[in-house]
């Protein structure tokens, strides 16, 4: 009974945590995408920025250095993006390795 609830307390955080990083995910998709179309001082955009923003930063300097500030778009939101996508894989990982080590 015990390991049935840890089972399940660990299924719902791995849930919670998926859920998460696809919210944050889509955040940076709709700010790349509304940049081009809404004011930067829309009351919705500031929102998401400020949302956004602390994942984006640490990539800005990378995105600069790869294109000497070259190109019309921001690449830090892709690199951003990227970064979720790995940190999700390494989250399924986790949970594989977790499941199998409570079960075999």
């Amino acid at each position: 009974i015990v390991q049935h609830k840890v089972n399940t307390i660990l299924n719902i955080a791995f849930y919670l945590i998926g859920i998460l990083l696809d919210l944050l995910k889509f955040a940076l998709v709709l700010r790349a995408f509304l940049s081009w179309f809404i004011s930067p001082f829309n009351k919705f955009y500031r929102v998401l920025q400020a949302v956004t923003e602390p994942m984006i930063a640490p990539f800005r300097p990378l995105a600069m250095r790869l294109t000497n500030g070259r190109l019309p778009i921001d690449l830090a939101p892709l690199f951003a993006f990227f970064a979720l996508m790995l940190l999700q894989y390494l989250v399924n990982i986790a949970q594989n390795i977790l499941w199998r080590a409570l079960y075999f």
